[in-house]
C-alpha cells in the first residue's frame, strides 16, 4: 500500500474578501507556510509560521487540467496490473473538494478508454461505471433513484455492495451523463460555509474487468479498479449554531466518520496489528485504499483565510499523517521514483496515434468560480481484491500486495502453508464485535441522552405552568404541594436512570481500555 498526500489551496471567495480576511498561506513546490496569528499573554499579536511538506502543494493558479496530471494521471496505467487505486479529496466545508474532484472521473475515463483501445487491444477488457453516496450511514446508489443498499464482507474479507448496479460504458459521454444523473440525486444541503454543501460522502468506481478465457457467456472478472471519493466536509460545533436539527445531525454523522477514518490512519501510521474499519461504513469501503497492492492519491484542500486557519491546519495534519502510510517494504522516495518513472514510460502511449479528448472537456470550466464552489460532487470507492494478510516470523501481521514467497513457510515436501491463520481471525474478530458493541452501547446512551433531555423539557414547561397557577389568587396549597413532589420525583427518577447507564458505559469502556487521555489531534 502506497499513500501520497498532495494539497491544492483555493484563491479567496468574494465572502472573505468582503470581511477583509488575509492569505495566510504561502505556498512553494512541495511545501508550504501557514501564517497564523496568536495572542500573547499580555494580548499582544504574534504570528506563528507552521511548515509543512508534502509530495506536491498546488496553488490557486494551477488549472484542473494540471491536477489531474499531477495526481491521477500516474495511476492510471496500473489498474491495468492488478492494482486498486484511490483519489479522494478532504477538507473542510466551502475548500473546494467537489470543484476539484469534479473533472477528474472524466479525465481517467478518457485515458482508461484510449490504453484499452490501443495498448491493450483485442485483450477482452471491458470498462464498469457505479456510483453510490454513504449519507446518514447509510448506502444509496445514485444510478438506481437513490435505491438502498447493504454493505456485506464475504469469508476472504472482501467488502460487497450488495444491489449496486454497474454499468457498461463505451465512450465518455456516457460516463459523463451517467455521472451528471448521479450528482442531481446526490444530498446537498446549506450550512454556514457553502449554499450547496455536500452532506454525504460519494463514491465512484471505475471498474476494469476481463472476460474469463475470452467467452463472453461467463461474468467478467474485476482486474483493477479506479475509485473517486468525494468526503463530505469536516465542520466544527462551533460553526453549526444556525443550522437546522437535520443540518446538525448531517454534520454529526459525517464528522463521525472522518473520526473512524482518522483512527484507521492514526493505527495504521503507528503500525497496529488490529485497524478499527469496522467503525463506519466509510472506513469499511476505504479498507482496500489502505491495504494490499493498492496506491492512495489525498488531495487535501485548504481555504487561505484567516478566519480559517483553524480549520487548514486541522487538514493539513491529516494529510501530513497520511503522507507517511507507505506500506510494503518500499521505502517512500523508491515508490515516488517508481511511480514518476511509470508516469514518463505511459505519458507517451496516452499521447501518440490517438484520437483528440471529446467535447466533454469544453464544459469543464478551468478557473475558480467566483461563488462559493458546489462541494456535491463526485466519489468513488473502490472495494473489489481481497487484501492478503500474511505473518512474519515476529507474528506481527503486516499487509503486503500479491508477493507470497516470503510469506510463506516452505515444507521439505515443497508444501506450503500459512502461518497460524486461525488465532488471528479470531483475535480480530472477538476485537471487532467489541468494538461494534461498545459503539452500540455509546449509541444506546446518546439516545437515552437526547430522551431524557427532551422529558426534561417538557418538565420544565409543566413547572412553569405551575408557578403560574399558584401566583394565582384561591390557589390550592395541597395541590401545588403534590404536583411539585410528582414533578420532582419524575426529575429524580429520570437522571438516576441516565446516571446508571452511564456508569454502566463507563464500566464497560475501562474494561477494555478505551478510556485514555487524548493525545495528538
Amino acid at each position: 500500500m502506497t499513500c501520497f498526500a498532495q494539497v491544492r489551496k483555493r484563491p479567496l471567495n468574494k465572502k472573505e474578501l468582503a470581511k477583509n480576511e488575509e492569505d495566510i498561506i504561502e505556498t512553494l513546490s512541495n511545501s508550504l507556510v501557514v501564517h497564523e496569528t496568536k495572542l500573547k499573554v499580555d494580548l499582544t499579536e504574534y504570528m506563528e509560521k507552521h511548515e509543512f511538506v508534502f509530495d506536491a502543494v498546488l496553488n490557486e493558479e494551477v488549472s484542473n487540467d494540471e491536477v489531474y496530471r499531477e495526481t491521477v494521471e500516474p495511476i492510471v496505467p496500473i489498474i491495468f496490473q492488478r492494482t486498486k487505486a484511490t483519489c479522494f479529496a478532504y477538507g473542510q466545508t466551502g475548500s473546494g473538494k467537489t470543484y476539484t474532484m469534479k473533472p477528474l472521473p472524466l479525465k481517467a475515463s478518457r485515458d482508461i478508454l484510449r490504453l484499452m483501445h490501443h495498448t491493450y487491444r483485442n485483450q477482452g477488457f471491458h470498462l464498469f461505471v457505479s456510483f453510490f453516496e454513504i449519507y446518514g450511514g447509510k448506502l444509496y446508489d445514485l444510478l438506481s433513484d437513490r435505491k438502498k443498499l447493504c454493505m456485506r464482507e464475504d469469508g476472504k474479507q472482501q467488502v460487497c455492495i450488495v444491489g449496486l448496479k454497474e454499468f457498461r460504458v463505451l465512450d465518455v459521454e456516457t460516463i459523463k451523463e451517467l455521472i451528471e444523473k448521479g450528482n442531481a440525486t446526490r444530498s446537498t444541503g446549506t450550512t454556514g460555509a457553502n449554499e450547496e454543501s455536500s452532506r454525504s460522502h460519494a463514491i465512484l468506481q471505475l471498474a476494469i474487468k476481463r472476460s474469463v478465457d475470452g467467452k463472453e457467456s461467463k461474468p467478467p472478472r474485476v482486474v483493477g479498479k479506479l475509485s473517486f471519493i468525494d468526503l463530505a466536509g469536516s465542520e466544527r460545533g462551533a460553526d453549526t449554531t444556525d443550522n437546522d436539527k437535520q443540518t446538525r445531525m448531517e454534520g454529526a454523522e459525517i464528522n463521525k466518520s472522518l473520526l473512524a477514518l482518522k483512527e484507521c490512519i492514526r493505527a495504521l501510521d503507528n503500525d497496529q496489528g488490529h485497524i478499527p474499519f469496522r467503525g463506519s461504513k466509510l472506513t469499511e469501503v476505504l479498507r482496500d485504499s489502505f491495504m494490499g497492492n493498492s496506491r492512495t492519491v489525498m488531495i487535501s484542500c485548504i481555504s487561505p483565510s484567516s478566519g480559517s486557519c483553524e480549520h487548514t491546519l486541522n487538514t493539513l495534519r491529516y494529510a501530513d499523517r497520511v503522507k507517511s502510510l507507505s506500506k510494503g517494504g518500499n521505502s517512500k522516495k523508491d515508490v515516488l521514483s517508481s511511480t514518476m518513472n511509470l508516469k514518463e514510460s505511459t505519458a507517451q502511449p496516452l499521447s501518440l496515434g490517438l484520437p483528440t479528448a471529446s467535447t466533454f472537456e469544453d464544459d469543464i470550466n478551468d478557473t475558480w468560480p467566483d461563488q462559493n464552489e458546489r462541494d456535491d460532487f463526485n466519489a468513488p470507492e473502490d472495494s473489489f481484491e481481497q487484501e492478503k494478510l500474511m505473518w512474519k516470523k515476529n507474528g506481527k501481521l503486516d499487509q503486503y500486495g500479491f508477493s507470497t514467497a516470503e510469506n510463506k513457510l516452505r515444507k521439505p515436501n515443497g508444501q506450503t502453508k500459512w502461518k497460524e491463520p486461525v488465532r488471528s481471525d479470531i483475535k480480530h474478530s472477538k476485537s471487532d464485535d467489541d468494538l461494534n458493541a461498545l459503539l452500540q452501547e455509546e449509541e444506546d446512551l446518546v439516545n437515552a441522552h437526547r430522551k431524557q433531555v427532551e422529558e426534561t423539557m417538557n418538565i420544565v414547561k409543566e413547572e412553569m405552568n405551575l408557578l403560574v397557577e399558584a401566583d394565582q389568587p384561591g390557589n390550592q396549597l395541597d395541590d401545588y404541594i403534590s404536583r411539585l413532589t410528582t414533578i420532582l420525583s419524575q426529575k429524580a427518577a429520570g437522571i438516576t436512570q441516565l446516571q446508571t447507564r452511564l456508569a454502566n458505559f463507563q464500566r464497560r469502556l475501562k474494561e477494555h481500555n478505551v478510556l485514555v487521555s487524548s493525545s495528538g489531534y
